[in-house]
């Protein structure tokens, strides 16, 4: 199975079938919007900036009045769900790396799926902490999350996140060192 075919396949079961269409089923209410998916892939690339920048302003902002959940599994593996607006700022104060860090997501699956009202989208990537020891500490992660369209233009409904792999560290040589330890840059360390 593809990976374009898993996320039909995953939407499908999400949505009961809403997106018969998308899929090929007939009976179905989406009608696919190229525009729209545009706009949601342009609200995703806001999204990730602003994680980049540590704005919260801006993370709070893409956040529907309607927002239901944000989700995901935390770096001591216990599940963290967020229901409302000012929750999610409290937890965002805790997940920025520290002044002199530098965190970006690279993404290598991106796809978005969405019509006139609502969009939804699917990540493969990794993001990377640059402490400031000279380390990086790596999460690969998968992340889906559901856009929908208000007067405001489009904001984020729900979001989900999970590990795709174990965190892991490295040195600046890129090799693998201990993640609760961080020797000096360039010492390589057995795994």
């Amino acid at each position: 199975m593809t990976e374009v075919q898993n996320f039909g396949r995953q939407l499908g079961d999400f949505l009961g079938g809403v997106f018969a269409d998308a899929a090929g089923g007939g009976a179905g209410v989406f009608r696919p919007d190229p525009q729209a998916e545009i706009e949601v892939r342009q609200l995703l690339n806001d999204l990730q900036t602003a994680f980049a920048e540590k704005n919260a302003d801006a993370i709070v902002d893409s956040l529907a009045e309607e927002f239901t959940t944000y989700e995901l599994t935390s770096a001591e593996g216990h599940a963290v769900t967020i229901t409302e607006k000012a929750a999610m700022r409290e937890y965002l104060d805790t997940l920025f790396p520290a002044d002199g860090e530098t965190q970006n997501k690279t993404v290598s699956v991106s796809q978005v799926l969405a019509s006139s009202t609502i969009g939804l989208t699917r990540e493969d990537g990794d993001v990377v902490i640059a402490r400031t020891d000279g380390t990086f500490e790596h999460q690969p992660l998968r992340a889906s999350a559901v856009a929908i369209r208000t007067a405001e233009g489009w904001k984020w409904l729900h979001w989900h996140m999970s590990a795709a792999a174990p965190r892991f560290r490295v040195n600046a040589n890129g090799v693998r060192i201990p993640i609760d330890v961080a020797p000096a840059a360039g010492t390589p360390v057995a795994d």
